[in-house]
């Protein structure tokens, strides 16, 4: 597969993992009483992020010099500032105090994936050095979650949860799942087929917390081996049920591959517009729906999301109006770039390959 190829391949797949973060974080209030709804949140809930952090790793480097901890600056760490102070605004402005998230020294909502992409990039060097650097990931993840003191500050649980994915992601060729053949799609299609299928079977009394990553087993009451049995289990399934889902996206070309260059502005803003959705009552109208129409106009309103957010003029708005403002004050310039212009303050300071994982 060519470099062209294999990039549009990547960007494709970004694009349907955007979506469907996206579309879970819209439904996800609302699930309780729609069971639809519910099972199909399970099945995207079983692998996305799992997922994202696997094409995240897949494109980050095992070295950190100088002008990486720069990039990191750059891709991660101002958006992840400039977004918290937004979003942390809007909440106050909305609701007259801050958000539950700043209470619990946590990053707002969805930037958790901006803190632990962070921490994936910077202990990756030395995973790296390890013979088995999966395994010991998820080993010390497994034994962490027996802490009760682990959970949704700084991010720590989803950072040593996923933590196994990002490395098998960077452990990965860029095209391996171009190098599967054709002819296994089916076997790729059977598993996903059996997980959307299970996830419409799951009893009611489902303990979904179990999905999100950021609860230890203390917090889940399965503080015991039985626990630990149920945390390998999700592994072994997020991982089968997410690669078989890739393998089955690198088949064809979805037309999705510029969402998928631009899917950190969807990342970043599609927050704001489902709070003026909850806000505004309109998210409530439509899940007062009949079962059919409150999906298809769930599925409707999250792509309008998603395709105003990853058009050129919001990429070029985020650019001028935040990004570059909050890089100014809180990046120092990369010593060779002295006189030349700041990568900061180009069309793309946030979208690296990596850093558009989310």
């Amino acid at each position: 597969m060519s470099q062209q190829n294999r990039s549009a391949s990547i960007d494709n797949i970004k694009g349907v993992l955007i979506f469907f973060v996206v579309f879970g974080h819209f439904i996800e209030m609302h699930i309780t009483n729609d069971h639809f709804l519910r099972s199909i949140w399970i099945f995207i809930y079983s692998f996305h992020m799992p997922m994202f952090a696997l094409v995240s790793g897949m494109f980050s480097k095992s070295t950190m010099q100088e002008r990486d901890t720069s990039q990191l600056v750059k891709n991660i760490v101002v958006p992840l500032i400039a977004f918290e102070v937004l979003y942390e605004a809007v909440e106050f402005f909305l609701k007259g105090k801050l958000s539950i998230y700043s209470g619990l020294i946590a990053p707002y909502w969805m930037l958790w994936y901006l803190l632990s992409l962070l921490s994936w990039r910077l202990l990756l060097p030395l995973f790296a050095r390890l013979q088995f650097p999966v395994i010991a990931a998820i080993v010390l993840a497994m034994v962490a979650t027996y802490s009760e003191h682990i959970g949704y500050t700084l991010s720590l649980s989803r950072t040593l949860n996923y933590f196994p994915y990002f490395l098998l992601g960077w452990s990965m060729h860029a095209n391996a799942f171009s190098r599967i053949p054709k002819k296994m799609a089916w076997l790729s299609g059977l598993v996903v087929a059996f997980a959307l299928a299970a996830s419409f079977l799951m009893k009611a009394n489902f303990d979904y917390r179990w999905l999100y990553g950021s609860y230890s087993l203390h917090r889940l009451g399965m503080a015991n081996l039985t626990g630990s049995v149920y945390q390998a289990m999700l592994y072994l399934v997020s991982g089968a049920v997410g690669l078989a889902f890739l393998h089955l996206l690198v088949q064809r070309d979805l037309g999705l591959s510029n969402v998928g260059k631009r899917s950190m502005y969807v990342f970043l803003w599609h927050g704001l517009a489902l709070l003026i959705l909850e806000h505004t009552g309109l998210a409530a109208d439509i899940f007062a729906l009949d079962d059919l129409p409150t999906a298809v106009v769930s599925v409707g309103v999250s792509a309008l999301i998603v395709w105003v957010c990853s058009r050129q003029a919001c990429e070029d708005l985020t650019q001028k109006l935040i990004l570059r403002p909050f890089s100014w004050l809180l990046s120092k310039p990369f010593a060779e770039d002295a006189g030349k212009k700041s990568p900061a303050l180009d069309n793309k300071p946030a979208v690296s390959k990596a850093a558009t994982a989310e």
